[in-house]
């Protein structure tokens, strides 16, 4: 009798889960919601002949509006005269070029030679020993976190990458000074660097495993930082065999590239000035035509700092950062937690103010003939064959048919939009007093833009640049009272995609 009665309480027992397996998970996609997709019309032979379109065609060519084109002019009222397009190939040392060619500017106008160029690897090398230490440091100070704490997983996530903004630019000259190319050129790393980032991550983090060992068994924060010194000059040793070795003094001339036409022409000019016209042969001298030849300089003997001193003019000290994150607080001033490069330094921030006081910061500065750094989203609504970038540019909803209502706010908030470039503006385009489109000088060599400047204009600007460098000379009291305002910390886990500077 037991056993009949096991019986049927097993078989209502199966009954009960079979008819519970018929009753769908809340939130699962239901038999009556697959059915709803299956039977959706069929698109009519429009809508088809767009469908076979997508299909057998990447959608960036059938989204592309060729109204802005029509429209495009590559010409410019108010352009800053600077030197050769540079090239950071395979890495992501768009902010370190950036820098670097906001201040080039002022140097070619002074030795009269357009091929000038800094030494990116320089800053390139200190930039990962810097990191390097800042990571190590944070592991000491994390020590007794658990391994797998998500604080300490993201430590180890990208300890040495190639990203960085503008402050670390700014503080890698501040402590190392520049140098020219000749002094340290550009290596294969250089040209690509996810194998020497790789190397040396992989021995970073065997490095935290080994201090967090010490730290189990009683070593001393002392201890630990006589340790972390020998591991740093592991990772020197490793970045010399793949950047060389950075220089602590050099020697260094240059050749003016002088326009002879012109100073020839400057120089007659006051001779005739002087004889009222007559100048009596004295227009025709050899004299003459030698002080309108080329002229080379000195060989001087720099080391990075008296370098720096010497030809960097920029007063870097004098720059604010501006950022345009709608969807936070305007008008107020931000830092975010923990990053930096340079341990001993303060974290990195902004002060964020609407796009309309970015973009006459911008237009100011530039039309001063200071170029601007800025950094943005450049992942959207830019074509490089003619170096285009408008918000107009592609239209993909109109090929799906569908609407977005999702604001810069909303994508900055819901990570859709985040800065992963940086360039610099060294152009306007007035019309009637107005800006209309700005002339930007990147850094992805002569064969990717319009010889490897693009024509930004200001719909793009409003959406996608997010962050720009200002002399404080450009910039309103209103704003320039925000930076004495408490900060607001941005904490580290809220900027996960702020590292990922991007070619």
């Amino acid at each position: 009798m037991k056993s009949l009665w096991l019986t049927v309480a097993f078989c209502l027992l199966m009954t009960g889960a079979i008819f519970a397996a018929d009753e769908p998970v809340a939130g699962s996609v239901t038999e009556e919601m697959i059915t709803k997709l299956q039977d959706t019309p069929a698109p009519d032979a429009q809508a088809q002949r767009l469908i076979d379109a997508v299909i057998h065609n990447p959608v960036r060519d059938i989204a592309i509006n060729k109204a802005v084109f029509k429209d495009h002019s590559p010409y410019f009222s108010h352009e800053i005269e600077t030197g050769k397009i540079t090239d950071q190939k395979s890495t992501g040392r768009c902010w370190l070029y950036a820098g670097l060619n906001i201040l080039r500017p002022t140097v070619i106008d002074k030795i009269d030679d357009q091929s000038f160029e800094f030494s990116q690897n320089y800053l390139f090398f200190w930039d990962k020993i810097e990191k390097a230490n800042t990571f190590l440091e944070k592991v000491i100070e994390r020590r007794k976190l658990d391994v797998r704490d998500e604080d300490f997983q993201r430590l180890l996530g990208n300890p040495v990458g190639d990203g960085g903004w503008w402050e670390y630019f700014a503080n890698l000259i501040d402590k190392y000074g520049v140098v020219p190319a000749s002094a340290m050129p550009e290596t294969r790393s250089t040209k690509t660097s996810r194998m020497m980032d790789r190397i040396i991550t992989y021995q970073l983090r065997e490095f935290a495993a080994e201090l967090r060992d010490m730290s189990d068994k009683g070593a001393s924060v002392e201890k630990l930082r006589k340790k972390k010194e020998e591991y740093l000059m592991e990772v020197y040793h490793i970045l010399t065999y793949h950047l060389g070795t950075p220089p602590t003094e050099f020697t260094y001339r240059y050749k003016s590239s002088v326009d002879e036409e012109k100073k020839t022409a400057e120089l007659v000019r006051v001779i005739n000035a002087v004889t009222n016209g007559g100048g009596s042969g004295f227009t025709e001298t050899e004299a003459l035509k030698e002080m309108a030849e080329d002229k080379v300089s000195v060989y001087t003997t720099y080391t990075p700092q008296s370098f720096a001193e010497e030809y960097v003019s920029a007063e870097l000290d004098d720059y604010v950062v501006l950022g345009n994150d709608p969807s936070r607080e305007m008008n107020r001033r931000y830092i975010i937690e923990n990053d930096r490069n340079i341990f001993e330094v303060g974290e990195s921030g902004y002060v964020n103010v609407t796009i309309e006081d970015m973009k006459l910061a911008c237009l100011q500065s530039v039309l001063s003939d200071d170029p601007v750094w800025f950094g943005a989203d450049v992942a959207e609504q830019r074509e490089n064959g003619q170096g285009i970038m408008n918000a107009e540019l592609y239209k993909y909803n109109d090929i799906y048919g569908i609407t977005s209502e999702f604001t810069k706010a909303d994508r900055m908030l819901y990570q859709t939009e985040a800065t992963n470039h940086a360039m610099v503006f060294i152009g306007v385009d007035l019309v009637e007093d107005k800006p209309i489109k700005w002339k930007v000088e990147n850094s992805w060599g002569n064969d990717v833009g319009d010889g490897g400047f693009y024509s930004m204009y200001n719909n793009w600007f409003d959406e996608y640049v997010i962050q720009a460098i200002i002399n404080k000379k450009y910039l309103p009291q209103r704003i320039l009272d925000i930076l004495d305002t408490k900060p607001i910390l941005i904490e580290e886990h809220e900027f996960i995609a702020k590292m990922k500077m991007i070619k």
